[in-house]
């Protein structure tokens, strides 16, 4: 009976820490409120308040939560009440929003160079192009990441390293422009622009590709663990605005915590 009562999504080592925080903060009040606006005696009052003390953190717990619709807005809310800006639900990109017409000449720029082929109905990654990039991958963790991605980037941008240098975030100027970049998706890009660059792919679609190719990653680019296909809700806060919308499947690294890429 326990064991159904459990949501593994959401305890363990899934477990938001801001989400418990907060509920057992909500059920702490609720349980004051028992003890001192509950008609009664004084006994009685503290009993009803023990037993919804205990099943509320039973409930805690067991599922990570105790009010319905806490992974979403648990995350978001704290956030909003700390001193500085929390990383985004999905990590952001080199690359800036693009068009059918740039996606297609991208395309078209690495089926010209050998970086990709068709195959049937889908595309594989050279292995050349990949025992290279992944080489690269290497070189870029194990340097100023910071300074690689200014360099890498397609304009003149900003970077610095935030979240003790899980993100790196990239702006043209002003807060409206800025991307979260997480530190994965930040050594993949850069190591990616760098090698299509040693493939003689056109400077103005590396970042664009770069950003694509990552769905073609078999490990993280940072700790080397293999990726997984998983759900978005498998992350507290999957950062969905409609919570009847299916979740986004997810490439993400089990033991970085961090999500390489979304189809």
């Amino acid at each position: 009976m326990i064991d159904g009562l459990r949501k593994p999504e959401y305890t363990g080592e899934n477990r938001c820490w801001p989400c418990t925080a907060l509920n057992a903060s909500v059920l702490l009040l609720a349980c004051a409120c028992v003890a001192r606006l509950l008609p009664g005696t004084r006994s009685r009052r503290l009993g009803v308040a023990s037993t919804v003390g205990i099943v509320g953190g039973a409930a805690i717990a067991l599922r990570g939560y105790l009010v319905p619709g806490t992974p979403g807005f648990a995350p978001k809310l704290v956030a909003a009440l700390s001193d500085s800006p929390a990383p985004p639900a999905e990590t952001g990109s080199l690359a800036v929003d693009s068009d059918a017409e740039t996606g297609e000449r991208a395309l078209s720029e690495l089926l010209a160079a050998g970086v990709v082929r068709a195959d049937g109905e889908g595309l594989l990654l050279d292995d050349r192009f990949r025992d290279d990039w992944r080489e690269e991958m290497e070189t870029v963790r194990n340097g100023n990441l910071t300074v690689a991605v200014r360099s890498a980037a397609s304009s003149p941008v900003s970077a610095k390293a935030v979240e003790n240098g899980e993100f790196v975030v990239v702006s043209a100027g002003g807060v409206e422009t800025e991307r979260w970049l997480s530190r994965p998706v930040a050594v993949a890009e850069v190591a990616a622009v760098r090698t299509l660059a040693e493939f003689d792919v056109d400077p103005d679609v590396r970042v664009q590709s770069a950003s694509a190719l990552r769905s073609f990653l078999y490990d993280c680019p940072v700790c080397d663990t293999p990726l997984e296909e998983t759900s978005a809700d498998r992350c507290c806060g999957s950062g969905r605005s409609n919570p009847l919308e299916a979740p986004d499947d997810v490439l993400a690294c089990p033991e970085c915590g961090q999500r390489v890429f979304t189809f």
